[in-house]
């Protein structure tokens, strides 16, 4: 069971289990701010703001870590961040633009948890194209999706 939940193919489920640890936490945070009467749009950015750390670090340690950079690179961790930090801004975007048309509609907490749904995907497809690639040649009979040298 430990080598599936380390190989690739599990890297989706890997995901959604830190994802959702950030979006439980996200959730927790909004909860918790809306009862100390932030509006709901104030908090909710905020709790957004805090679960995406969160998330990077599990996602730098869990998700892809077996994509971290080589020793000997003590600021590569800096610039996965700072890549983490823009992809996420997009889908961040996303996500609140969702959450202020659902709220109209839906509880405050279901509208952050739809927002959070939708942002997923590009959040994964970004994670894995960009934030925590690999350089270099692909692997032989890997369809090119595990590359030999971690970027950076």
């Amino acid at each position: 069971m430990r080598a599936f939940l380390r190989s690739r193919a599990a890297r989706p489920l890997r995901f959604a289990c830190t994802g959702g640890l950030a979006a439980l936490v996200q959730l927790g945070m909004l909860d918790a701010l809306t009862d100390w009467r932030w509006t709901p749009i104030l908090a909710n950015a905020v709790a957004l703001l805090l679960s995406t750390q969160l998330n990077f670090v599990l996602s730098y340690l869990f998700t892809w870590g077996d994509r971290r950079p080589r020793a000997g690179r003590p600021f590569a961790v800096l610039g996965r961040w700072a890549a983490y930090q823009g992809s996420v801004a997009g889908t961040a975007l996303l996500n609140m633009g969702v959450f202020v048309v659902a709220r109209a509609d839906l509880h405050t907490l279901l509208a952050s948890a739809l927002g959070t749904a939708v942002a997923a995907a590009a959040n994964f497809v970004a994670g894995d194209r960009l934030v925590f690639r690999t350089r270099g040649v692909a692997a032989p009979g890997r369809g090119g999706h595990e590359l030999q040298e971690p970027i950076a």
